[in-house]
């Protein structure tokens, strides 16, 4: 009750952060070409140049170091244990005050911010302000690519992407369907009257190419996280697409992922809403046969 969320993002997290021990410093090459000349000046590095290259070292976090993020993710867990906040026993990427009633999901760099009392989200942002640029969503309008429309009077959130789908389907070249598709994926139809009902016999010998792999992953991979975050209808399709694709041929992927792409074309925006409720979930169990 009587809370808000906001966002906030740090501009500088992968830079400037210090490796750990000196005899973790890495190298690399620099080619001479791609050095402006004022930096040359101004580091004197043309008695460093050898066969037009320059040896770097690198000591600090920067971006495509496989390490920075970890680098980068330690150094703000302390500079935040510091000021009291810290990470919660089994939920990874969410932290607690230890003192003040807020809470925040840190992903990378953005934090989503719930807070109740305006001294202790002006205190989080000062925290911040100490090792970090930092910008402010006060709204909280969009977390992790996730459009949030928030009624605080009635206490829902609206989740969304929208223009997530039609531009998927631009790029793997997908029309609209003559026919409007209402099933993520396929189904045998039950045969009314039988008292045993047979699954249907799937093929398998995958002989798929690697240009015919690769676009089933990527549809794996695009529409995965959209499944999960706002629209799960489509998680058994997308995940049965995943399980087929060492052990059905093209053709049975191909009807597969094009029925799936017709569905997201028919309902290209979904949304799904949460209600604040006093619910507690303390444990979840499930399993499932013939789900599809």
């Amino acid at each position: 009750p009587d809370a808000r969320f906001m966002g906030i993002d740090l501009a500088n997290f992968y830079l400037i952060t210090p490796f750990e021990k000196e005899e973790d410093f890495e190298y690399m090459y620099i080619p001479e070409w791609a050095i402006p000349d004022d930096i040359r000046a101004e580091y004197a590095l043309d008695d460093k140049i050898e066969n037009g290259r320059v040896l770097a070292q690198i000591c600090t976090g920067m971006y495509g170091l496989p390490q920075a993020g970890i680098l980068a993710y330690k150094k703000l867990e302390k500079h935040l244990r510091d000021d009291g906040y810290e990470p919660t026993p089994h939920t990874p990427g969410l932290f607690k005050h230890k003192t003040r009633p807020i809470i925040f999901s840190l992903v990378v760099d953005d934090f989503g911010v719930k807070y109740v009392n305006k001294d202790d989200i002006d205190h989080l942002i000062k925290t911040l302000k100490k090792n970090y640029d930092i910008t402010t969503d006060w709204e909280g309008k969009i977390f992790c690519g996730l459009h949030l429309k928030w009624d605080y009077n009635n206490r829902t959130v609206t989740c969304s992407m929208p223009g997530y789908v039609s531009k998927a389907l631009k790029r793997f070249n997908h029309l609209s369907p003559t026919r409007p598709q209402h099933s993520p994926h396929p189904w045998t139809p039950p045969k009314y009257g039988c008292k045993l009902q047979i699954a249907k016999i799937v093929q398998r010998n995958s002989t798929l190419t690697k240009e015919q792999k690769k676009y089933c992953q990527e549809v794996i991979g695009t529409f995965l996280y959209y499944g999960r975050a706002v629209d799960n209808t489509i998680l058994p399709a997308v995940g049965s697409i995943a399980t087929a694709l060492s052990t059905s041929p093209w053709s049975d992927l191909q009807f597969r992922i094009n029925q799936l792409l017709d569905y997201l074309a028919t309902h290209p925006n979904a949304e799904i809403k949460y209600h604040a409720s006093d619910m507690h979930l303390w444990i979840h169990t499930d399993s499932s046969y013939l789900n599809e």
